[in-house]
């Protein structure tokens, strides 16, 4: 078995280190965070000139000539040293809704999103989660009733939905048949944020600031025929289609945030003199870093053996929510342990760990609560 990157990722690893060093330095980060604002749209244009956008994209719309799950992890990592925020808004357009569009979308669907998802020049939302439906996602009650022209028109409810009011598109999740898993449409959205009868509520939340979430609202939002994505009624088989490269991608932002605070407290304990010594000399702090870069080092394997398992099979279910779950725990464990080490100058909000802490607890929650995750690992151990 060879772990090490092929000559291509390591220029994958490069090109993004530098971009975030140059583009995303902390201050700026730090910046956005404070006033809760999003980063401007020309951090996401410049990834996509570098051609950061187009892992899991087709190449007629810009992208890579096959998907490459183990690329994308590269990049991800590296982003996610900066924010993990910062990488939540990238995967809503090039992870989730992105590759999802390309799989199911229509023809006229494909050229109008994927080009300009190839080139970093959209933000995207998916509309699924409900007040009453988040891990039992499929009792979703938004409802869209076909009208005799063949429109629909669409009342119901969401919540925490990711960048609603920006997006330049949304794939919404509604019901249009009783059946609990065959009853559910997809529909293609733009500009959902400026369309009559769509109305957002920003919803303050712990962490993730700069990647806002919504409760939205829709009282007889007209849709014509042609924003249905794919055929009506297997929107949950395409929502399910996605599931294991979501959850993967997870795995990878939350191994680079974490990494990006093991990094800064080994270099504050190796500086920092209590006691007549660096802090990094004494047993304690020493045990303590082992033990958080060893649990990143295993978040980091778990990340690429479901990277490689995706390449090869299309499908991992075990190993993503093995690199999810794994991932996510370090992460909020790390922040923790991070911001301990670090004192007071850990509870300044200049020193990046209050952002880290109150983000990682977000990944332990969406995209597949952890108890969801065990739960898909025990069925795959016959359970």
């Amino acid at each position: 078995m060879d772990f090490r990157l092929s000559p291509a990722h390591q220029m994958i690893r490069d090109t993004a280190r530098r971009f975030v060093d140059k583009e995303l330095p902390r201050e700026r980060v730090l910046e956005w965070v404070r006033n809760r604002v999003e980063p401007p749209r020309e951090v996401f244009r410049k990834l996509g000139e570098l051609g950061l956008y187009g892992f899991l994209i087709p190449a007629e719309y810009g992208g890579g000539d096959e998907a490459d799950p183990v690329g994308l992890a590269v990049f991800v990592e590296q982003l996610a040293r900066a924010s993990s925020a910062l990488a939540t808004i990238y995967g809503r357009a090039a992870v989730i809704c992105g590759p999802l569009v390309a799989a199911f979308g229509t023809a006229a669907q494909k050229d109008l999103v994927l080009p300009r998802v190839a080139r970093g020049e959209v933000v995207l939302s998916l509309a699924l989660t409900e007040p009453d439906a988040g891990s039992d996602a499929a009792s979703i009650q938004t409802r869209a009733e076909r009208q005799v022209d063949g429109s629909y028109l669409v009342r119901g409810a969401k919540t925490f939905i990711t960048q609603a009011e920006s997006a330049d598109f949304q794939v919404l999740a509604a019901r249009t048949e009783a059946d609990r898993y065959r009853g559910i449409t997809l529909f293609l959205l733009e500009r959902p944020g400026a369309i009559p009868n769509v109305e957002c509520r920003r919803i303050d939340t712990l962490g993730l600031s700069i990647a806002p979430t919504y409760g939205v609202s829709y009282s007889g939002v007209a849709l014509a025929a042609d924003s249905v994505i794919g055929s009506a009624g297997e929107g949950w088989k395409y929502l399910l289609h996605g599931l294991d490269m979501e959850r993967f991608y997870h795995g990878a932002i939350t191994t680079g945030a974490s990494q990006a605070i093991v990094d800064e407290v080994v270099t504050y304990v190796k500086q920092r003199v209590q006691f007549g010594q660096p802090l990094g000399k004494l047993q304690a702090v020493r045990h303590k870093l082992a033990d958080m870069q060893t649990s990143v080092d295993a978040a980091r394997l778990l990340t690429y053996r479901a990277a490689h398992a995706l390449q090869l099979q299309g499908s991992a279910p075990r190993e993503a929510s093995m690199a999810k779950l794994v991932g996510a725990e370090t992460y909020m464990r790390v922040a923790h342990d991070g911001l301990q080490l670090l004192g007071g100058y850990g509870y300044s909000v200049e020193s990046g760990l209050p952002m880290h802490f109150a983000d990682a607890k977000l990944f332990e929650i969406g995209g597949g609560a952890m108890e969801i995750q065990r739960n898909i690992i025990a069925k795959a151990m016959g359970l």
